[in-house]
């Protein structure tokens, strides 16, 4: 798309101005001198469309209707997919899918933004006072995000335990002992930080918090596969070289695989087999059928159907905690919680992304489905710029709602890519439901009409030879 840096910053200036409550007529005002003055050839960045969808009622009331109708249909004319992704053709093109919590969303599934919420819902079941003054705590200061929580919840625990780091922690957040009274720091990091008690009650908490999470990931269970799960197999049973990468914890995926008799080629080692025909799913953040052992560390993944289907038939609850049947130690859900630090708590999983990194490194195009690129993730993005930056054939197709995050997209990689094409990275800013079928189907029309053609010609040659002579 063709956009100016000017359009940019001035975008940008208008996001911070809004947020920070200037009046809807003076937005407005901005919008039409821009519209009015812009080159004709430069597209409008879709961002604008979600401002004006929310002065639009204000726009009718403020410009005349000739003035509004000129602006309105600038806003309808800005292009929400990008023309070039219509003209792409897979022709014996490795295809990456890489899918987020919104594509799982349609099942029913809150997203991460939603996950707190429920999680105090559950919390306030239980009927103990330390979790249900936390939850008004953070009510109280809006902590929205589970994120935060639990990241805070297991660095407390970890500092608790380790006086020295406590120690750090004042010294960098509060300015403790920085002074030139040496002693003063001496005596402060001597002096007993926590009580055996206060360790013990973070300690407790952080295990609840985990619990709690794994209870809550088990609404996924009965969660079945939608529109984008089903367009993927589709397009996969008509193109194999494709594999799918997924943050999510639930099956949808894979149901939707193994209802249509597709193979699944996991990451989980003792499941591995030589099987070149199966279809790789890779699940960077665990399944809620995988299960670790916390004493023997063993990793088993479970039937996900038969799970699935004794849950639904009450013949067995979901193993939120479980035994191992080796060490007879404790088993839980291998699900890595939204952590800012996900490497250090579970390393069971570093050989699922050493996969994840090198299957992003082979693909031609990397379809992005209702990821959000949020920062606790920046690993992912990471491997993404690195592989985009050493192949330079490489594309990106991001399918989501946020008419901000190609636009970001595009300058962090160009700002880390020295030359970065911006082209490369396009734009479905559609319900992934209705767009994702549309994309997969317009890429795959070669295909079909090559195989059409071959179809065609083997049934004449049959028909030459069937003729009598």
């Amino acid at each position: 798309m063709n956009i100016s840096k000017d359009q940019k910053q001035l975008l940008r200036r208008l996001q911070t101005e809004i947020e920070h409550g200037i009046p809807e007529r003076y937005i407005l005002e901005r919008l039409r001198s821009f519209i009015g003055e812009k080159p004709k050839d430069e597209d409008l960045d879709p961002a604008w469309k979600k401002i004006w969808d929310k002065y639009k009622a204000t726009a009718v009331k403020l410009f005349h209707p000739s003035d509004f109708q000129n602006l309105d249909e600038a806003i309808q004319s800005i292009k929400i997919v990008d023309d070039e992704i219509t003209k792409i053709r897979v022709d014996g093109d490795k295809v990456v899918f890489l899918l987020g919590a919104g594509a799982s969303a349609p099942s029913g599934i809150p997203e991460v933004n939603d996950l707190l919420p429920e999680l105090w819902k559950r919390a306030r079941k239980i009927g103990r006072d330390d979790l249900d003054k936390l939850a008004v705590w953070c009510d109280e200061r809006r902590i929205v995000n589970i994120e935060d929580l639990l990241t805070a919840a297991y660095i407390s625990n970890f500092t608790a335990t380790n006086r020295g780091i406590t120690s750090l922690l004042g010294y960098f957040l509060f300015s403790i002992g920085r002074g030139p009274e040496e002693e003063e720091y001496v005596s402060y990091r001597r002096r007993p930080i926590m009580s055996q008690v206060d360790v013990s009650s973070i300690g407790f908490l952080q295990e609840t918090l985990q619990t709690l999470f794994g209870l809550l990931t088990s609404t996924m269970i009965s969660a079945s596969p939608n529109a984008v799960h089903e367009a993927i197999v589709e397009f996969i049973d008509k193109h194999p070289d494709t594999s799918i990468i997924t943050t999510n914890y639930d099956g949808c995926m894979d149901e939707a695989l193994l209802k249509h008799s597709l193979q699944i080629r996991g990451t989980i080692a003792e499941h591995e087999k030589d099987n070149s025909k199966a279809i790789e799913l890779i699940k960077m953040h665990g399944s809620i059928n995988w299960a670790y052992c916390e004493s023997c560390q063993e990793v088993r993944e479970f039937d996900l159907l038969k799970m699935k289907e004794t849950y639904e038939k009450d013949i067995l609850s979901y193993p939120v905690i479980g035994i191992c049947k080796n060490c007879k130690g404790t088993r839980r859900p291998l699900l890595v919680p939204p952590l800012s630090f996900k490497f250090l708590m579970f390393p069971n999983l570093v050989d699922i992304w050493n996969s994840a990194r090198q299957t992003i490194e082979a693909a031609r195009y990397l379809i992005v489905v209702g990821y959000s690129f949020s920062e606790a993730d920046t690993y992912i993005t990471k491997i993404i710029s690195h592989s985009m930056s050493m192949n330079h054939s490489q594309r990106m197709i991001i399918v989501d709602t946020n008419q901000n995050l190609v636009p970001t997209l595009r300058e962090r990689f160009s700002s880390h890519i020295d030359g970065f094409d911006t082209r490369r990275i396009l734009s479905a800013c559609k319900n992934a439901e209705e767009v994702l079928p549309q994309i997969v189907n317009s890429m795959l029309q070669k295909d079909i009409q090559e195989s059409k053609t071959s179809t065609t010609e083997e049934a004449t040659k049959k028909q030459q030879i069937a003729k009598p002579v």
